[in-house]
């Protein structure tokens, strides 16, 4: 399993080039990826990381940039007493 973290100034940008996204509150995004890269599940929160329902529906900007995360997050070392590295965004 890949679990990547959707940095906010990562989603700022998206937003920029993607107005009508539909991701005006979301401030950040976990998505954890199967072994095989299927999407296995997602929370968007906001700054005070409360999760946000889905308003962006249709739009296909969360494909998209769950895309954009797969295909360009960076390792992030594990710290002591993780169980694995992470991947940013």
């Amino acid at each position: 399993m890949r679990i990547i973290t959707i940095e906010p100034e990562t989603i700022e940008s998206f937003r920029q080039g993607w107005p009508c996204s539909g991701l005006h509150d979301v401030d950040h995004i976990v998505a954890a990826f199967a072994d095989n890269g299927d999407l296995v599940d997602y929370d968007c929160c906001d700054k005070q990381s409360i999760p946000i329902a889905n308003t962006w529906e249709g739009s296909g900007a969360l494909p998209a940039l769950l895309d954009d995360a797969q295909r360009n997050a960076r390792m992030i070392p594990a710290p002591p007493g993780m169980i694995g590295h992470g991947w940013k965004y």
